[in-house]
């Protein structure tokens, strides 16, 4: 699933795509979004992480999960780790508090303990929304490209006046875009 698709991309461009133009701007959007995930560390669509693991340390009363923001906890289970295999005991979530870079509330009061927990993640709908702007600017300027790349122009001449097309270098997020991108960029310190 992804933020945008190519509709969302042809009324933002004030054009009707045929079949050929709507895959081009399925795969412009899907590749910019790619790269934003890569560039931010963190995935923009919702996912299930399943059965994430955690070693736990005694007095620890955190969680830190990985794929944060946490958007809801499915499972939640601790074991403990006793030759190579552990046997888990389920925990009631409403007992803890979720936030969205974890689990809070979780006391560890001996070694060898490790945690289970299954989770959904993904950026949080404003988030989101700040980023569909940048990714709908950059797969613009790339479709356009696309477009005029299909009809073979390289100059234009409407009414008295004339457009030429150079050929741009690379494609995707111009640098301040990039910026733009990084304010939303998650740090994980392991």
């Amino acid at each position: 699933m992804a933020i945008l698709n190519y509709a969302d991309l042809a009324r933002a461009m004030n054009k009707t795509f045929t079949a050929g133009e709507q895959a081009a701007a399925s795969t412009i959007l899907a590749g910019l979004e790619s790269e934003i995930s890569y560039l931010l560390n963190r995935p923009l669509n919702p996912v299930r992480i399943t059965d994430e693991k955690h070693m736990l340390e005694p007095g620890q009363r955190q969680l830190f999960l990985r794929k944060a923001p946490v958007r809801s906890v499915i499972s939640f289970s601790i074991g403990l780790i006793d030759n190579a295999s552990a046997t888990y005991t389920t925990q009631n979530i409403y007992d803890f508090d979720v936030y969205p870079w974890g689990i809070d509330n979780v006391l560890i009061a001996g070694l060898g303990y490790q945690a289970l927990v299954t989770y959904n993640a993904g950026m949080l709908d404003a988030d989101a929304s700040a980023l569909e702007r940048v990714i709908l600017s950059a797969a613009t300027r790339e479709m356009s490209k696309v477009l005029i790349d299909a009809q073979g122009m390289e100059r234009l001449k409407v009414e008295g006046t004339e457009y030429f097309f150079e050929p741009t270098p690379g494609g995707g997020f111009t640098d301040q875009e990039v910026k733009n991108i990084l304010r939303y960029k998650r740090r994980v310190i392991r």
